[in-house]
């Protein structure tokens, strides 16, 4: 029974704009950032912090929200689904993001909160304060980590194309173009649970 939905915040709820190549590049690594981040010492981390937090302060301070967000989570809180967002975002950039677009989760974990997406272990943790399995939750996001990290936790998975879509091959229980797309989604869902 679906009770929860799970979301990523960069580019499926707000588009953030954040340049992942330029990141890198100024970091100078091709690895994935908060990888590249958890094998370096301490002082290089103190650098790929600051940088990070650079880009990312930037970038909330300026997001949008994406079409159909703010329409997905009124209908989420009408037919009584919790929400959490799952982000590799730092606490300081998605408490700007929430503040800017007044938005509100039960349960929000940053990177500093948990180890990051595609462990399953933040969806592990999310579970464990709602009361839920991950049996009742999806996860939504636009990028191969959200899928892998729902699918290795156990949860049922919903990928959003985005920019990155075409870089990347994954197996999601639903696809969809869209967050209004993605809202009509999850209201089958809830039809079909519903029916005896």
């Amino acid at each position: 029974m679906l009770r929860c939905v799970i979301f990523d915040l960069d580019n499926t709820l707000v588009d953030s704009a954040l340049d992942f190549s330029r990141i890198k590049a100024e970091i100078g690594t091709d690895q994935p950032i908060l990888e590249y981040r958890a094998a370096v010492d301490p002082a290089e981390q103190r650098r790929v912090d600051e940088i990070l937090d650079r880009h990312e302060s930037r970038a909330a301070a300026d997001c949008a929200l994406c079409a159909g967000a703010r329409e997905l989570l009124d209908f989420l809180r009408v037919a009584g689904l919790r929400s959490a967002l799952l982000t590799r975002n730092s606490r300081a950039s998605v408490r700007t993001v929430l503040a800017r677009h007044t938005l509100a989760f039960d349960v929000v974990l940053a990177r500093e909160d948990s180890p990051p997406k595609p462990d399953p272990e933040p969806v592990r943790i999310i579970c464990r304060r709602l009361g839920l399995q991950p049996a009742d939750c999806l996860m939504v996001g636009d990028y191969l980590y959200d899928i892998q990290c729902g699918q290795a936790a156990g949860t049922r998975t919903l990928l959003v194309d985005g920019p990155h879509r075409k870089k990347f091959d994954a197996a999601p229980d639903y696809e969809v173009p869209s967050l209004h797309e993605a809202r009509r989604v999850i209201a089958d869902i809830l039809r079909q649970e519903q029916q005896p």
